[in-house]
């Protein structure tokens, strides 16, 4: 109690800056509030004169959290948790539930994993929105710091986070379906080598071992063209000679659409394959809603391994 009172700030603030962190646009933050972006901007004000620090500072359309504010956002966050639970119901109740659910993964992510994602979503908490951003360098301290819920990640690393398998994808590859190589199956090494190839440029990726393997036995492949994203990959294969490595279950949704055939690579070429899993940090393990938001992932990811 003394040291609410030595604060001499309302904790109604702490809840304005909480938001105002998870939302980074007091327009945002106003309607999330259920307040006037006035009373939003008046109470900003406030907590710049206290916290003696600007907090967020525009850039464009958004608000850039200072280092100060970054500071603060997770104990902040566990504030928040806290009076929840002192406060609230013993039990989430996700059909209940507003607000938004802040998770960054890649393309693949977003393809093979978000869709049924928002599936159970759509059933479980039909109010909650997902906002989805792309993984990067500040990935995980958008973690630690709250302003991400969670990752969805296929990389090797993830620092000192906790993690969760969610299942295993390999890679194949794809052609074109009137790629001269479409009927030789199983494809050889020689078919291999003969045409131009597309490499999936990505920090960590298993993939970057095949040029290593093929230098070792003095059989070099000739690379077209490098691309950071694995859904775009396939896209070049539709209409040129490129053999393409594509994720598996990523493969089977273009097969179709996009008019392609999928090959098991010659087995002197090993393509490798990746640990998808779900990213947090471990200030959020008892966060009850949190709990339920992993579980729903889980639940999605058995979904895809069964289908």
């Amino acid at each position: 109690m003394n040291s609410l009172h030595n604060m001499r700030l309302d904790p109604n603030l702490l809840f304005t800056l909480h938001i105002l962190l998870e939302e980074r646009q007091v327009s945002r933050a106003a309607v999330r509030l259920g307040l006037t972006q006035p009373a939003v901007s008046h109470a900003l004000q406030r907590l710049r004169s206290h916290f003696d620090d600007p907090l967020l500072v525009r850039r464009g359309q958004e608000m850039v959290p200072t280092p100060r504010a970054m500071e603060l956002a997770g104990p902040l966050r566990q504030v928040i948790s806290a009076i929840d639970q002192l406060t609230g119901p013993t039990e989430f109740d996700p059909k209940d539930a507003r607000g938004t659910l802040r998770i960054a993964t890649t393309d693949y992510g977003l393809a093979v994993v978000l869709p049924h994602v928002l599936a159970e979503l759509a059933t479980a908490a039909p109010h909650l929105t997902i906002a989805s951003t792309g993984l990067s360098e500040d990935t995980f301290e958008n973690l630690k710091t709250g302003h991400l819920d969670l990752a969805l990640s296929g990389q090797e690393t993830h620092g000192s986070m906790r993690t969760e398998k969610l299942f295993e994808e390999r890679f194949v590859l794809v052609t074109r379906a009137d790629h001269p190589l479409a009927a030789k199956t199983p494809m050889t090494l020689d078919d291999y080598l003969a045409w131009p190839h597309a490499l999936i440029d990505i920090a960590h990726s298993r993939l970057y071992g095949i040029d290593r393997k093929l230098e070792k036995i003095g059989r070099p492949r000739r690379v077209a063209l490098r691309v950071p994203h694995m859904l775009a990959a396939a896209f070049f294969a539709q209409s040129t000679d490129l053999i393409v490595p594509v994720p598996e279950r990523v493969a089977h949704i273009y097969a179709h659409s996009l008019n392609l055939v999928v090959h098991e690579p010659p087995r002197e070429v090993d393509l490798g394959y990746f640990e998808y899993v779900q990213v947090w940090h471990e200030r959020r393990d008892d966060d009850p809603v949190h709990r339920w938001l992993r579980q729903l992932v889980a639940t999605a990811a058995r979904n895809i391994r069964s289908a």
